[in-house]
């Protein structure tokens, strides 16, 4: 590069003469052309963001995933796309399901208030769908709407009419059973209430157990053999979630399911045999003192039958 004020070569990447100080009018102009291109870009850039932008994709996570918050990081609104997480149940919901095989639960009062925050973030995940549906939700970002369509707005309100139904349904449930169980929410209370509902339960099969123990003496009266359930014509009524009934052929078996007031899987045999040409029975029942307390009447036979503890 030639000085056009001094006169002498210097090289042409020099933004200015190495003898005068007099500016490098070349490289002057390749960064006055770099800025304006660069000026001209943004601007570009800035308009184009301007433009509406097609709205199906984030209208679908709103619908799908609005209580997980998916819509609002995606439009920028990252601080209430965590509110939304948070209280709207999702990662409430994972943790309890984490939590919960470790016998670790979270107090009553936070179901209780997560139970309306999650009703809550589900009205405002609808309005937003709602906004979508009509063109008047901003990326705050970007600074542009997202466009909507008549199926959105049919979809929205298909959506808000279902959720309704849902939650009224699950409310009165709640009610119904002292609003919010609470007995599944408390490791205590939980106990007692299956401790409770075991115990009525096994007071249901000692009678179940008497009818069977009669029908199958009757059977034997009249057919000199024992028989099965259906040829006796014993019919299992009981519908307990805590005991299950075996059919044993020569008696019946009694196993509980659960693992409160008593070990899971501890089974109760009642068995017969024929000793000169009449019945006798046995038993064979679980020692644990706990079961025996928990559940006295599995212990006890008709009156006019044998009972052998066997160990």
């Amino acid at each position: 590069m030639i000085c056009p004020k001094c006169g002498r070569k210097y090289e042409d990447d020099m933004p200015q003469c190495l003898w005068c100080d007099a500016p490098n009018p070349k490289r002057n102009k390749e960064t006055e052309e770099v800025y304006e291109s660069s000026e001209f870009s943004e601007t570009a850039e800035s308009e184009d963001d301007g433009k509406p932008r097609k709205g199906t994709l984030i209208f679908w996570m709103s619908i799908i995933l609005g209580e997980a918050g998916v819509h609002c990081f995606m439009s920028g609104r990252s601080l209430r796309g965590w509110l939304y997480f948070i209280f709207g149940g999702v990662a409430f919901s994972f943790w309890v399901g984490v939590l919960s095989p470790f016998e670790i639960y979270f107090p009553v009062a936070v179901h209780f208030i997560m139970y309306f925050t999650s009703i809550a973030v589900s009205v405002l995940t609808y309005i937003d769908a709602w906004k979508i549906a009509h063109g008047k939700y901003t990326n705050t970002k970007k600074g542009f709407n997202y466009t909507g369509a008549k199926w959105m707005t049919v979809i929205t309100i298909l959506s808000i009419v279902f959720s309704a139904a849902y939650t009224s349904i699950s409310f009165v449930g709640h009610a119904k059973s002292g609003f919010l169980n609470i007995e599944s929410y408390n490791k205590d209370l939980r106990e007692k209430s299956i401790k409770e509902k075991s115990k009525s339960d096994s007071e249901s099969i000692a009678a179940v157990i008497e009818t069977y123990i009669l029908k199958q003496e009757q059977f034997f009266k009249s057919e000199n053999k024992l028989g099965r359930f259906k040829e006796i014509g014993f019919a299992d009524t009981t519908a307990s979630m805590y005991f299950q009934i075996q059919d044993l052929g020569a008696g019946i078996g009694v196993t509980y399911k659960s693992m409160f007031g008593c070990s899971r899987n501890s089974t109760w045999l009642y068995t017969t045999s024929i000793q000169d040409g009449k019945l006798t029975w046995y038993t064979s029942a679980p020692q644990d003192e706990n079961c025996k307390e928990a559940f006295p009447k599995l212990y006890i036979l008709t009156p006019n039958s044998e009972c052998v503890n066997q160990e």
